[in-house]
């Protein structure tokens, strides 16, 4: 991916691509945008792409695809009921509906969660402007964890980018790994039977039985 993207370093159209990966990523999440920005990010330790027009193409195109979703939700949300966005779906209410607009935050760190919050905020009709609003800054603090990890990268090998874009692709793997075997755990734990009382003994139920009422 990056040799094809070599030549575009010094070009306007390397942020427009990034801009409409991230975007598309946002309702089809199938685009390897993460990998994408990650392995740019690496590939800025060099001087290019700037970095800041790299982080503003990733806000935008993050806010772009978050408003379609939302505008998806209003339509479909309602008849998500099966698979792992469904899933997605009924922890992103339960989160809408505990947190507010810092669920929207959250979620753009989660597998699933950024298209299962923005589908469920327009499911439920959480305001516009305060969708808007908090999609921005998670548009804000995932451009700066993605670009982050690359540069992270970029500077462990400064003279090899290809290197530093894959540790930094590596990282982000990682967390995303780490991340899923917490959340498979965690119901497991929440899911266990609570103790039940023993049962009385059998002079205490006798007295029980002959007790006024």
């Amino acid at each position: 991916m990056f040799e094809h993207l070599m030549p575009l370093l010094d070009s306007p159209w390397v942020y427009l691509i990034v801009l409409a990966a991230v975007a598309v990523d946002g309702f089809i999440p199938i685009v390897p945008s993460e990998v994408l920005v990650i392995g740019l990010g690496a590939m800025s330790a060099t001087g290019r792409p700037n970095v800041i027009a790299l982080a503003a193409a990733v806000i935008a195109g993050g806010m772009a695809g978050d408003r379609i979703s939302y505008a998806l939700g209003r339509r479909t949300g309602r008849w998500i009921k099966s698979g792992k966005l469904a899933h997605a779906k009924t922890r992103a209410e339960q989160a809408l509906a505990r947190h507010g607009g810092a669920a929207i935050l959250l979620g753009r760190f989660l597998p699933y969660g950024r298209l299962a919050t923005a589908l469920t905020a327009g499911s439920v009709a959480f305001p516009a402007r305060s969708f808007r609003l908090h999609t921005a800054l998670a548009g804000a603090a995932w451009a700066a964890y993605a670009i982050g990890l690359g540069r992270l990268g970029g500077a462990t090998f400064e003279h090899a980018p290809f290197l530093g874009a894959a540790l930094g692709i590596g990282l982000g793997l990682l967390l995303g790994a780490v991340h899923t075997l917490v959340s498979r755990r965690r119901p497991t734990r929440s899911a266990a039977p609570a103790a039940v009382p023993a049962a009385a003994p059998a002079p205490e139920r006798e007295l029980m039985s002959v007790g006024p009422r």
